[in-house]
């Protein structure tokens, strides 16, 4: 190429000297090398946009592209569910730049100004201009922050902040321990759900800053220009939509507050009242919490629906292996909606650094504890994008078992130490306790040691624990007996008691139908074989042998009887067991007991029906 364009300013020049035509020569060589190398400089730009990966002879790497404006029209239209939950996003904003800049004022106190007043979102709505503002005085943003942080979708300033100081927030120091909310980047859109427009006023509290002003109306484009604040912090104001006035009026924000960021740890205002509680009693020691503040805390959760006050409590923090925080209770009363299908179902509050998920979360628990109530906050817990409901996975498991584990131990305690609120408790949720025997194998035993049953030997109502039966029976007795039936005033009148009251045996009475599954999961207790009293063959050890004269003479008798009952029954035997009555009808080892008969009977009938 150098020589062509050589031999071009020769053959235009012929009249030049050899100098001229020497320097010419000498000047295109050197246009031509600029050229090439800037060609050859653009092609290296042009192929590390391209491949900012490896490369090989037969493959490339690209960058995936998208259009920004669709993108951010999926981000504000279909990621929540409800339109509220813009303010959770906007005050966990907030919070998170109090807690940046009370860390920067401990950590980094040389680069930024110190933090003016008391750390705090204020709330301001103005019906008249249609706008809601949130405004705290916080960390703030550089021009250069609001451009990278707002005008980048998934860009997730608290996750950058996170890890440019990493090193100061791993220091034991609790002043340093950072509570950041934010982590993907998106939850500042959802403001333009109810916004036609959203205008953020910002200065950063690193020294020499100036204000600045970031403007967008969620179309894809923003506009940046100089702010008006003269304090560090950051005030959004959104002009609502038509549709969404109703974020103008105080009793609505204030409601999504209380649903949301009532436990932020820092104060919200609205017209300079407070309206959060600010402190998380989870989060506080166990010793430092009284039972009035139980108490209290109790009726706000549950608004009274389930008592006034709790029965029993567990107040439990972990960090290892997972990291989590719990306030459970178990309720004075029953909710209306213990037996209602699980979807339905009320379950724990869910929150992740303070801030609701979920205002019912029933997968944090197994299904026969359902009756607890209470709070569970954790940093560990993989949530959707929009925050709004917990990803099944590893961690929500052992969450799980070690709720599991403290509730069972505190009923446990509870059972051994004060047997008459213990007693309070199991007449309440007694029943769907039972169910845990069934579905969660792994604690069944401890379960069986917090049922209770009536007995024949106790008194109508007056409860007795498997623990108790093995304890008081004779030593050569190897079984506990019961019987099923629909009331204790049924199974007394049983023939087949006869005997054990003849004997002063006891006899566990099961009238709950789950019973039938409770007898059927655990199958013993102590190395004691729970036995029902109308199966199979009666071995009570030390029954007298019947006289061979009086077989002899009974064996007419059965045969007729054989016969006349024909295919009804599958035998007729003479038994020791009876003590008053003339017979009685006995069902096979293995057999459904009566409840579970008249059950299946029920869905039978019911599917021919259908």
């Amino acid at each position: 190429m150098s020589t062509n364009e050589t031999s071009d300013e020769k053959a235009t020049d012929e009249t030049a000297s050899d100098e001229q035509a020497t320097a010419k020569k000498t000047v295109a060589k050197k246009t031509v090398a600029k050229k090439t190398a800037a060609k050859k400089t653009a092609a290296k730009k042009t192929a590390a946009k391209k491949t900012p990966g490896k490369q090989s002879a037969d493959q490339t790497e690209y960058e995936f592209k998208a259009e920004v404006q669709r993108v951010l029209s999926l981000v504000i239209n279909s990621l929540y569910i409800n339109s509220e939950v813009f303010l959770r996003e906007l005050i966990s904003n907030a919070s998170d730049a109090l807690d940046k800049a009370r860390f920067l004022g401990l950590a980094d106190q040389d680069n930024v100004i110190e933090q003016e007043g008391e750390p705090g979102i204020a709330i301001t709505l103005d019906s008249e201009k249609s706008t809601l503002t949130i405004e705290d005085n916080g960390v703030g943003m550089t021009r250069d922050e609001a451009i990278s942080e707002l005008g980048t979708i998934a860009h997730s300033g608290t996750g950058e902040f996170v890890d440019k100081f990493a090193k100061l927030t791993d220091a034991k120091d609790k002043d340093k321990a950072l509570e950041l909310i934010g982590q993907f980047g998106v939850g500042f859109y959802a403001a333009f759900m109810v916004a036609t427009r959203v205008d953020v006023d910002t200065l950063s509290m690193k020294k020499g800053s100036e204000p600045v002003l970031w403007r967008s109306s969620g179309a894809g484009s923003f506009n940046v220009m100089p702010g008006e604040r003269t304090k560090p912090g950051t005030r959004v104001v959104l002009h609502l939509k038509e549709d969404a006035k109703e974020f103008g009026d105080r009793w609505r924000v204030e409601a999504v507050i209380k649903k949301y960021s009532d436990f932020v740890m820092f104060p919200i205002r609205i017209d300079d009242d407070v309206v959060n509680e600010s402190a998380a009693l989870w989060r506080t020691a166990r010793s430092e919490v009284t039972d009035e503040q139980h108490k209290e805390f109790f009726k706000h959760i549950t608004q009274g629906r389930v008592g006034d006050e709790p029965l029993a409590t567990v107040h439990y923090a972990v960090d290892a292996p997972v990291q989590f925080s719990a306030l459970l209770y178990v309720p004075e009363k029953a909710a209306p909606d213990l037996f209602i299908p699980q979807k339905e179902r009320e379950g724990l509050r869910l929150y992740a650094k303070r801030v609701l998920i979920m205002e019912s979360c029933d997968t944090l628990l197994p299904i026969y504890l359902r009756f607890v109530r209470g709070v569970v906050d954790s940093e560990d817990l993989t949530l959707n994008v929009s925050r709004e409901t917990l990803q099944e996975n590893r961690t929500v498991k052992q969450i799980e078992q070690q709720l599991t584990k403290q509730l069972l131990k505190e009923l446990g305690r509870i059972a051994d130490d004060d047997a008459e609120r213990y007693e309070t408790i199991w007449k309440q949720f007694g029943l769907v306790l039972k169910e845990g025997i069934s579905v969660d194998w792994k604690n069944k035993d401890t379960i069986a040691r917090l049922c209770r049953f009536e007995s024949l030997k106790g008194k109508p109502e007056e409860l007795t624990s498997l623990q108790q039966y093995v304890e008081a029976k004779a030593e050569d007795q190897e079984e506990i007996w019961y019987i099923n039936g629909p009331s204790r005033q049924h199974v007394e009148r049983s023939p087949h008691l006869e005997v054990f009251r003849d004997k002063d045996i006891d006899v566990l009475l099961l009238t709950d139908p789950i019973d039938e599954w409770v007898v059927q999961g655990l199958a013993e207790f102590e190395g004691a074989k729970l036995k029902s009293v109308v199966h199979g063959q009666l071995d009570l050890g030390d029954q007298e042998e019947r006289d061979e004269a009086d077989e002899t003479k009974l064996a007419g008798a059965v045969a007729a009887i054989t016969a006349a009952l024909g295919d009804k029954v599958s035998e007729v035997r003479l038994s020791n067991r009876l003590t008053e009555t003339a017979s009685c009808l006995v069902s096979k080892e293995g057999d459904p007991g009566a409840n579970l008969e008249r059950i299946m009977k029920i869905m039978d009938e019911r599917a021919a029906e259908k």
